[in-house]
């Protein structure tokens, strides 16, 4: 007996807990998104009609009429491999029968809608939390982990990151040939000079040359003449 009697004990806490944590499904989101809506600060009433259709007072919007549930799914959570600790989101699709429809396309509308619509499941918690929550949570996961707001930052910044170290990179690489290109320039310039130097050296000795050879050929012409007047004595 007192085997059955902790059975059924454990049995029991299994229940409640179950019902205490409801699972990321169809059901479970539609009971968390009623809970959710109910409990904002526009909604004045709603009162469930059944089939998914419910009697709707919002102070927000405003509206006083019919609310309907058009469909409601739930997807794994796109986390980009990171933990965040949810796994699931959930829409909830709705329309608003005596809204009329020249008001649907207001940004109003969008924005009340926003917080309406979407919610997403705790694992740690194991149920439905609204997106202020989620938010919340998910901006302390940034706050206090340094991983998760490196990645975080990369996906946002990351490309602006890359683009502006990829033109230093270049600025640092034309700098530098730049450099590269006057340091030749220079030293263009120093062996031009220099050539210029060796012609206007080579342009002096080709005169002084010149001058050596003429005053030879004038001292041959002395010595020639000198000769001449000798050889007119001795043949005397």
């Amino acid at each position: 007996m007192r085997a059955v009697a902790s059975l059924v004990l454990i049995l029991a806490s299994a229940l409640v807990a179950h019902h205490a944590h409801a699972g990321a499904d169809r059901e479970s989101l539609l009971d968390a998104w009623a809970a959710h809506v109910s409990s904002l600060p526009g909604t004045a009433r709603m009162e469930a009609l059944g089939n998914g259709v419910y009697r709707f007072e919002d102070t927000d919007l405003p509206y006083d009429g019919e609310l309907r549930i058009v469909g409601a799914l739930v997807r794994p959570a796109d986390t980009s491999g990171y933990d965040t600790g949810f796994s699931h989101l959930g829409m909830v699709d709705i329309e608003l029968p005596d809204l009329p429809v020249e008001r649907m396309s207001s940004q109003v509308y969008y924005y009340w809608l926003s917080d309406r619509q979407a919610m997403h499941y705790s694992t740690g918690d194991q149920r439905w939390v609204d997106p202020a929550t989620y938010q919340a949570t998910v901006a302390g996961a940034y706050r206090s982990d340094g991983s998760f707001g490196a990645m975080a930052f990369m996906m946002n910044y990351g490309i602006w990151a890359f683009l502006i170290a990829l033109i230093v990179f270049v600025f640092l690489i034309a700098g530098r040939q730049a450099r590269k290109a006057r340091s030749l320039m220079d030293e263009t310039a120093e062996i031009n000079r220099k050539a210029r130097e060796n012609l206007d050296r080579a342009e002096g000795l080709q005169d002084e040359l010149l001058a050596i050879a003429r005053e030879s050929r004038d001292l041959q012409s002395s010595n020639n003449e000198l000769l001449a007047k000798i050889l007119g004595v001795l043949n005397r």
